[in-house]
């Protein structure tokens, strides 16, 4: 289940899991990217974060919503089924 904004806090380290086109083909699969949120400005409900490494950017409650705490079931499932080699 997505993060709720009260419960964010600096220095929090999230998980950014969304669908993402595999090369140049039709099909798709779930992304998975590190999300650190530097500072939480609870007035303007934004939070300057820096996604998979790169320099912080203000991030606005909708987006911060999106985040994860854990991997989501979705995830780990595919993940599963490539360890498996296949589906299950």
């Amino acid at each position: 289940m997505a993060i709720k904004f009260e419960k964010i806090k600096p220095g929090m380290d999230l998980l950014d899991v969304h669908s993402v086109r595999m090369g140049s083909t039709t099909m798709r699969e779930l992304g998975c990217w590190d999300v650190r949120v530097v500072s939480v400005d609870a007035e303007k409900r934004s939070a300057m974060v820096s996604w998979n490494g790169n320099p912080p950017k203000r991030w606005f409650e909708r987006e911060l919503r999106r985040l994860y705490v854990t991997p989501p079931k979705a995830y780990r499932d595919q993940c599963e089924r490539r360890r498996n080699g296949g589906w299950v």
